[in-house]
């Protein structure tokens, strides 16, 4: 079991298309890899412009900015957020993310409990993204 993970070190894996067309999520914390029982725990990184779609799931969800801006809304609320901010996300709540800079936006996500990284890789299988939803 791993206790530390660097980024680059984790599972990498690509929603919604190949290298090329899709967008890297990298889980660096999850049970297989650490024995946590509590939480899943990743990075993604979106271009200029780049979104997350519209979704929700059963997990409690945080996430933090630590560069760029972003608009993340959650529950029909958009909120615009820069670096070092943290975003609390209830289960079964409609969110999204979407990058409003002009730089990259780098942030993390911890869910918990565990087990959605087994979503993450389903999609990543069926070179797909989370389904779109009205917001």
């Amino acid at each position: 079991m791993n206790n530390v993970i660097r980024r680059g070190d984790g599972e990498i894996l690509w929603l919604g298309g190949g290298e090329n067309s899709g967008r890297p999520v990298e889980i660096l914390v999850e049970p297989g890899a650490t024995g946590t029982t509590a939480f899943t725990m990743g990075a993604q990184n979106l271009p200029p412009g780049g979104q997350v779609p519209t979704h929700r799931h059963p997990y409690e969800e945080i996430l933090f900015v630590y560069q760029g801006r972003a608009r993340i809304t959650v529950g029909g609320v958009p909120h615009e957020v820069g670096a070092e901010t943290a975003v609390f996300v209830p289960r079964d709540v409609y969110h999204s993310i979407e990058n409003m800079g002009n730089t990259e936006l780098r942030l993390t996500f911890t869910l918990s409990p565990p087990g959605y990284e087994n979503v993450f890789r389903e999609l990543a299988r069926a070179r797909t993204d989370h389904p779109t939803f009205p917001a």
